[in-house]
């Protein structure tokens, strides 16, 4: 899967408030809260011949922001990624000091 893939199916969660790598989207003004923020971590090798890789592993990071704790919004979310057949993994979720909550997914795609 591409990453414009990806994001047309997190666009549907959050419409415009889907960003690639930081939050901003222009020098002036931030998103206001919730917003999608996605990125890719990792591309790894996966299996060779004569040397080459055949394929690539990808690990996609995307962090849901919320003004506080919407188990909705992740639902919407999470239901959004397993219809198109895309499992992920919850790293982590934290509470910032503005009392902000960042919830962590993680998935894993070949190509």
């Amino acid at each position: 899967m591409k990453l414009e893939k990806l994001y047309s199916i997190l666009n549907k969660v959050l419409g415009t408030k889907v960003f690639y790598g930081i939050n901003v989207y222009d020098n002036e003004d931030n998103a206001s809260m919730p917003y999608i923020v996605y990125q890719e971590i990792s591309k790894r090798p996966i299996g060779y011949h004569d040397d080459f890789p055949i394929r690539y592993q990808r690990t996609i990071q995307i962090t849901l922001v919320t003004k506080r704790k919407d188990t909705l919004l992740e639902q919407k979310l999470e239901k959004q990624l397993l219809k198109k057949g895309i499992f992920f993994s919850v790293l982590t979720e934290t509470i910032n000091s503005d009392k902000s909550v960042n919830r962590i997914y993680e998935i894993k795609m070949e190509e």
